[in-house]
């Protein structure tokens, strides 16, 4: 072995030692600093917690996520217990919107300014709730609230229509001898009428009606399956509507087998009979032939 061989291996053999001596130290000074840290249980969010979300609603759905965070880095008022957490949120909301992976903090909860009674005390002895969606056209560019009351218009068709559309779903042409006489039976069973007229309004998306002389000033969210919050649009257009047996049976019929529109009615709104409209009378004035 030659001397500069001898020389560089010793070289490699001091560099390896400085290198594990200073990789020593440092990690002794890492552990001493670890050491003098403090640590405390904090609670996160595991996603949005949208501004009036109720606090009984993350604990049900296990939002919130139990970690350990530095004293000096925690924020005021910091959730430190399972029993603070539950104690904190049952019966209050989001005061406003909380990130996700936030520490959650008692300050970030209210309590409900008035009492929110169960939607089942709210309906009427002899009615019933039921819930229908729409599209943000049909149901009036989400303009209704609850409180309100709306019209359902109803356009039926004759079951023969079905027949046609499936025809051309499997490419069989139908001859114009029998495609005029299929086309004759669906036009007369073709209908667009008012199905039902005055139907108060109990709930538009999780929103309920308020109680006369309560001052309701408190919004809950509605939260998907996924934890994030619903859209405001698609809150407008789920109504729940206060209705009898029967009411309830023909709004079931009605969008189960056909095209629905909604309108709003002012508070003084008096049903009107109508006759309803087909394409043989839609081009007729209002009132003449009827």
């Amino acid at each position: 072995m030659g001397r500069r061989t001898l020389v560089l291996i010793v070289a490699l053999l001091l560099a390896a030692i400085a290198a594990f001596a200073l990789w020593q130290f440092m990690s002794n000074v890492q552990n001493e600093a670890e050491a003098k840290l403090e640590y405390r249980t904090v609670y996160r969010s595991t996603d949005l917690i949208a501004e009036g979300t109720e606090g009984s609603l993350v604990l049900s759905q296990e939002r919130t996520i139990q970690d350990r965070e530095e004293t000096q880095f925690m924020p005021d008022n910091a959730i430190g217990s399972d029993e603070e957490l539950r104690q904190v949120l049952t019966g209050r909301v989001a005061a406003g919107p909380i990130s996700g992976n936030q520490i959650l903090t008692s300050d970030q909860w209210v309590a409900l300014t008035a009492e929110i009674k169960p939607l089942a005390e709210r309906i009427p002895e002899g009615k019933q709730a039921i819930t229908v969606s729409v599209d943000s056209v049909r149901g009036v560019n989400g303009f209704i609230e609850p409180g309100d009351r709306i019209n359902l218009i109803v356009t039926l068709q004759s079951a023969i229509s079905d027949f046609v559309q499936q025809t051309v779903d499997s490419g069989v042409p139908l001859t114009p001898e029998e495609l005029a006489a299929v086309e004759a039976q669906v036009n007369a069973g073709l209908l667009t009428r008012f199905v039902m007229q005055g139907l108060p309004v109990l709930a538009v998306g999780t929103e309920i009606r308020p109680e006369e002389g309560v001052d309701q000033n408190v919004t809950v969210t509605t939260v998907a399956a996924d934890g994030e919050a619903a859209p405001a649009a698609q809150n407008g257009g789920i109504l729940t509507l206060e209705v009898t047996p029967e009411e309830a049976e023909r709004i079931v019929f009605t969008f189960e087998n056909g095209s629905v529109w909604l309108t709003l009615v002012p508070a003084d709104f008096v049903p009107v009979p109508t006759v309803g409209v087909t394409r043989d009378t839609l081009f007729e004035e209002p009132g003449v032939g009827r």
